[in-house]
């Protein structure tokens, strides 16, 4: 990996008792509605709210590819959560490592590290071996 500034990491976790507070401050910050407790109480308890993790991933991936600066975006998901990790595989993340123990405190503690790599338009074309199906 060479140490060039394009590398900018982008980390998007799990919903956890632990960090329900930054999410509450994000979301104030970026949403002009603003959520009552039980939402996030819901939110810890469904574990993953598919149309807003639609809305905000997209949200994520616009910026990034327009900004162009970003080469990849990391994700960690619990590997017990099959419908997040295939939410994810549709928009192109795929499983590059799983970490062992990488949730303190719930079961399983492992967690897969997803990523999805971003063309910059400042790659030279021709520069990957996949074509388009």
């Amino acid at each position: 990996m060479g140490g060039g500034s394009c590398h900018s990491r982008i980390e998007l976790g799990d919903v956890t008792p632990h960090n329900i507070k930054q999410l509450k401050r994000l979301n104030q910050v970026i949403f002009p509605v603003s959520y009552n407790d039980k939402f996030y109480k819901d939110v810890l308890e469904v574990g993953e709210l598919a149309k807003l993790g639609t809305k905000m991933l997209n949200h994520v991936l616009n910026i990034c590819e327009k900004d162009g600066t970003f080469d990849n975006i990391y994700l960690h998901v619990q590997i017990s959560n099959e419908s997040a990790i295939d939410f994810y595989q549709k928009f192109g993340f795929e499983i590059i490592e799983t970490k062992k123990n990488y949730y303190k405190r719930i079961e399983p503690a492992d967690a897969h590290v997803l990523q999805k790599s971003l063309r910059s338009p400042c790659a030279p074309p021709g520069g990957d071996l996949q074509k388009a199906e």
